[in-house]
């Protein structure tokens, strides 16, 4: 989709390089206030002779900026919520800086620079956010036709309206078809037409606009570009054909280099886990009683069932009544699983699934047996997320809350179907670095 997206801007990347940039004025700047003149040449030159304490200094900020989630265009909207991540990436970056030289005892960084330094980038970092946060609202944008169904065209036009990485100021043109669609581009000056709902259908008429100079683009790509999901009413099976993407769920070596990333990631995060889990599992005993570990029924990779194993968070009668799906406010959970649900130590127990082979540390969140059968009656496309295996965490879950209503599960099978058709290294870092900061803030809405 981004041969059709000529003016939609790369401000993700561009925020990275700015950070970088900024990261090391800042550095330079707390070299000239901590030191005088007859020093600071000396100290500089430390830090030149440590090429491996810069780039791991500048990796370690785009990981917190990451997991701060500060290269998400939305984020920019938002001018108090921005500052509080902006604070927290530095105050994240510069406890990582402290660990690394604890880890390399020969990197030199006194505590003095480190704090200088994590300010001015904060300050420099907060200053480059406003600044793209002016130009994404009052840039100029080229004009697209939106075509189709009526409703769809009115909620596509509304978010291509307003959304910060919106390539087009929309044109509704609900209804036209054929030489009226391709009159009405011309006449509008428009560069692209987007076909929302059932105007795909009219295949023959859209591809010889297609190839008269004006792109058409199928709206699933748009939502997917804007919102990381593939609308359910914007698929249809040969999507799942056609598209290169899904392809990937056959893709072997990618499948042995993330089992390789699982089983690597597991051990290191259970090792270090293992003084958490005691306590909380601890804990657990003394505040409810036993049993502290839960076990559960849940579908894996292509339907193959396998058990689950969590810290317990809900009271011992919380089924009594059948099973139901949990809610973020559930009156069935404990006010000590209500912690633990919220800093995701209940879910630590499933690195041992993780190492079995039966999940992964990212994919789609692995259900029930009774509930996968009552949401592929309702949903369409349900059980094609079972094509990867299930993840510790996912795409949806750092996107949107608990899934508990059928329009809940939808959309997050939209999020779950953009993550096994963009299945990629980059995303599967992405989906870790985010769940630290859902697991820190909260989940998303």
């Amino acid at each position: 989709m981004t041969s059709y997206l000529p003016h939609a801007p790369s401000l993700r990347a561009a925020l990275a390089v700015a950070d970088a940039v900024a990261l090391g004025v800042a550095v330079w700047g707390a070299h000239l206030v901590r030191f005088d003149s007859a020093w600071r040449g000396s100290k500089l030159e430390v830090l030149r002779a440590s090429p491996g304490f810069l780039v791991t200094a500048v990796a370690l900020m785009w990981a917190v900026a990451v997991a701060a989630e500060l290269y998400e265009p939305v984020v920019l909207r938002r001018r108090r919520e921005m500052a509080v991540r902006v604070v927290a990436a530095g105050a994240a970056w510069a406890a990582g800086v402290v660990v690394a030289m604890y880890l390399v005892p020969r990197w030199e960084f006194g505590r003095g620079l480190m704090v200088l330094t994590a300010v001015g980038w904060a300050v420099f970092a907060l200053l480059t956010r406003l600044l793209a946060r002016t130009w994404v609202l009052r840039r100029p944008r080229p004009r697209a036709l939106v075509a189709g169904e009526e409703s769809a065209v009115a909620t596509l036009s509304g978010v291509l309206a307003r959304h910060p990485l919106s390539p087009w100021q929309p044109v509704p043109a609900a209804g036209l078809h054929g030489r009226a669609l391709g009159e009405r581009a011309a006449s509008e000056g428009a560069v692209a037409i987007v076909v929302a709902g059932a105007g795909g259908k009219d295949a023959q008429e859209l591809a010889a606009l297609h190839f008269s100079g004006v792109p058409v683009v199928a709206a699933a790509e748009v939502w997917a570009w804007l919102e990381g999901r593939l609308p359910l009413d914007e698929l249809t099976p040969e999507n799942f054909l056609h598209q290169p993407g899904f392809g990937a769920v056959h893709w072997t070596l990618f499948n042995r280099i993330t089992r390789v990333l699982d089983v690597a990631g597991s051990l290191v995060l259970l090792l270090l886990s293992l003084p958490v889990l005691a306590l909380a599992s601890l804990a657990v005993l003394m505040v409810d009683g036993p049993p502290v570990l839960y076990r559960q029924r849940r579908v894996g990779q292509l339907g193959q069932e396998f058990t689950m194993v969590k810290l317990r968070t809900m009271r011992r009668d919380a089924e009594k009544d059948g099973p139901r799906f949990a809610a973020d406010d559930d009156p069935r959970v404990t006010p000590l699983g209500r912690v633990l649900r919220r800093l995701r130590l209940d879910e630590l127990t499933q690195l041992v699934n993780v190492l079995s082979g039966e999940m992964s540390l990212v994919g789609p969140r692995p259900e029930r047996p009774e509930f996968v059968a009552r949401l592929t009656e309702h949903i369409p496309y349900y059980p094609f997320r079972l094509a990867v295996p299930p993840g510790l965490t996912g795409w949806a879950q750092v996107n949107m809350a608990s899934a508990v209503t059928l329009d809940e599960h939808r959309r997050k099978l939209e999020y779950d179907l953009f993550f096994i058709r963009e299945r990629s290294l980059g995303l599967y870092l992405l989906i870790l670095l985010r769940t630290v900061s859902a697991a820190l803030a909260g989940r998303r809405r």
